[in-house]
């Protein structure tokens, strides 16, 4: 199991060096401009709505407990994270669904040597990558409000910080590693299946992804980086025991 997690962990460094290279840099710029865009625009939004509420809370407190001011952002700033989490990595993924399965595509042929989906149309890749990600965000949706129940039950709700950083990193390596596994036409089904089956891998694997994600300026290159290192996952470690 460490073992695994420590693998899963490690693909993300795979992923790395597998973007950099000559043949695949191209396929890098759309899914790396889409999230910059959508990350750099929310940073934005957000900023601009959270500032007014800040000074509006701090008219109401005397000069002296002005230091608050930063315990009030620091609040405000991980309540923020952990809604653009749960909502930008979805929505991020929905509109470079495309980009990202044709990079997942051209980094396994790069790997393996052999073609993947080389009678498959772009728009008919746009079309079942949409797809697959609407479908998915239906079971996150399900999923969080069920640990959203949780957290509001008294008693219960102790455990539910550790349950939300388990959901965060099963639900990050099902989005990645949709990409390559989608290009094999694996089913949501199959696809939880096989991820199953090496379940310490998959968390490995997601919380990296997930640590990477709450960093800033980094988070603006984790999806090409988490795309190539999901397909190097795929490929060395779960195609032969794949749930088709």
């Amino acid at each position: 199991m460490i073992s695994d997690i420590m693998t899963g962990c490690y693909m993300l460094a795979r992923g790395l060096k597998l973007i950099r290279k000559p043949g695949i840099r191209p396929y890098v710029i759309m899914p790396l401009l889409i999230n910059i865009c959508l990350f750099g625009g929310l940073i934005w939004f957000g900023y601009a709505q959270f500032a007014p509420l800040v000074e509006w809370a701090m008219s109401w407190i005397p000069d002296f407990l002005d230091f608050l001011r930063w315990i009030i952002w620091i609040l405000i700033t991980s309540m923020t994270a952990i809604v653009v989490f749960f909502t930008f990595t979805p929505l991020a993924n929905i509109v470079a669904a495309p980009f990202n399965a044709l990079m997942a595509e051209k980094i396994e042929e790069f790997m393996t040597g052999n073609e993947v989906n080389s009678d498959t149309s772009f728009m008919s890749l746009v079309s079942s990558s949409i797809s697959s990600q609407l479908g998915k965000l239906i079971y996150i949706l399900l999923w969080s409000a069920g640990l959203l129940l949780v957290s509001v039950i008294p008693v219960i709700n102790l455990v539910s910080p550790i349950l939300w950083v388990v959901f965060g990193s099963w639900l990050l390596s099902l989005e990645y590693l949709d990409y390559p596994m989608g290009n094999h036409n694996l089913t949501f089904a199959s696809q939880k299946k096989t991820l199953a089956k090496r379940r310490g891998l998959s968390l490995g694997f997601g919380g990296m992804v997930m640590v990477l994600t709450s960093i800033p300026v980094v988070n603006f290159f984790v999806m090409p980086i988490a795309v190539a290192g999901a397909t190097a996952m795929w490929v060395d470690q779960l195609s032969a025991s794949a749930e088709l």
